[in-house]
């Protein structure tokens, strides 16, 4: 009976020392893992992402999401590390490595949204292939970087939300009603914000070009979200809202790389043929020798017969696109047109009217 009451406490202690040794076993391999999780960080802080970071990558955005995960790589390293000897140890209580692997799921989704949320200057690159105005345009920029970082913050948020077990569709749909209502009531502030980035993204002008939006032309002077402003030639400035411009046909200018010189020129009907086949001889001369205009696109044809004049269509393209110097050559062109006409003794028609008066012979 002794005997029996000995070897029961026996394997009784047995049992507890290994119990006892396998605790301390998980508890050794839970440290070891931890000192493993803080030499890795200090592998990646140290050698791994500085030696990458010193490498060139022939993707632009590599050094980017390099810069912006070393941190958060770090982190996340050790959270796996931090969460793989938790899991290790024993738990006596029921749910703990579920709830274990939910705090790990989160803090990994919260490192990686840091990390994109850091390389808000990958929205730069959407602008690379866009001309320098673009890429300058701090308010275009500065939206591009907040919608950019907006979007990983609620992304990451809901992602949150939906590993904690939290209804999600019921709160996206909750949002969207609450978005539907704004965008209803800022539609118009809406549309020349969107069209203003069409505008910006699209480049169909630029700030300095030379536009004809409807009744409205001019030099181009800003571009922003809500409106474009064009100075006219009186120097007044039109705002006109980026919807609107949009909408409408735009004449760009300043794209031309010629401009027309073109008009029709009446002279007397006493003007005889010899005189007209000269002064059209004269004027073709003339304008293909002058270095403003391109020699084959001259044309000096007689185009008809007006009310007061013989009329003759007189065309060319100049060499430029500019307006202020267009307007310079065609004040020569005018003058030398002036005296191509006193040559040939040539005068210009103006509108007149000849009175018949019958005669009475009653009255004679």
């Amino acid at each position: 009976m002794i005997f029996s009451i000995r070897n029961l406490g026996f394997e009784l202690g047995s049992l507890l020392l290994e119990g006892w040794a396998a605790f301390a076993a998980r508890v050794v391999c839970a440290a070891l893992l931890l000192v493993l999780g803080w030499l890795a960080r200090q592998l990646l802080s140290r050698r791994v992402c500085p030696a990458l970071l010193r490498r060139s990558w022939r993707l632009a955005g590599t050094p980017i999401l390099l810069r912006s995960f070393a941190v958060p790589l770090q982190r996340l390293t050790l959270a796996a590390f931090i969460y793989a000897a938790a899991a290790s140890l024993p738990w006596a209580i029921s749910g703990v490595s579920k709830f274990l692997l939910t705090v790990f799921e989160l803090a990994a989704t919260f490192f990686v949204c840091q990390g994109l949320y850091a390389a808000a200057d990958l929205t730069d690159l959407l602008l690379a292939n866009c001309g320098e105005e673009v890429r300058a345009n701090r308010t275009l920029t500065t939206l591009l970087n907040k919608l950019y970082k907006v979007f990983i913050v609620v992304l990451g948020v809901m992602t949150m939300a939906q590993e904690t077990g939290l209804p999600v569709g019921s709160i996206v749909a909750s949002a969207g009603l609450v978005g539907l209502t704004i965008s209803l009531a800022a539609q118009d502030s809406a549309k020349n914000l969107f069209s203003g980035l069409v505008i910006l993204l699209d480049r169909p002008f630029s700030i300095g070009d030379w536009i004809t939006v409807g009744d409205v032309s001019g030099e181009v002077v800003d571009i922003n979200f809500r409106s474009t402003k064009v100075r006219a030639l009186d120097n007044s400035v039109y705002i006109l809202t980026n919807s609107t411009v949009s909408s409408a046909t735009v004449n760009n200018g300043t794209l031309r790389n010629k401009r027309l010189y073109r008009f029709t020129l009446g002279v007397t009907y006493d003007t005889s043929r010899p005189q007209l086949e000269q002064l059209m001889a004269d004027l073709t001369a003339m304008l293909k020798a002058s270095p403003y205009t391109y020699e084959d696109s001259v044309l000096v044809k007689l185009s008809g017969f007006g009310a007061s004049s013989i009329d003759l269509l007189v065309s060319a393209y100049l060499r430029t696109a500019d307006m202020t110097r267009f307007l310079q050559m065609q004040n020569d062109l005018n003058l030398d047109l002036m005296d191509v006409m006193q040559k040939n003794g040539v005068d210009f028609a103006f509108p007149s009217t000849t009175v018949y008066l019958e005669k009475n012979s009653e009255n004679e």
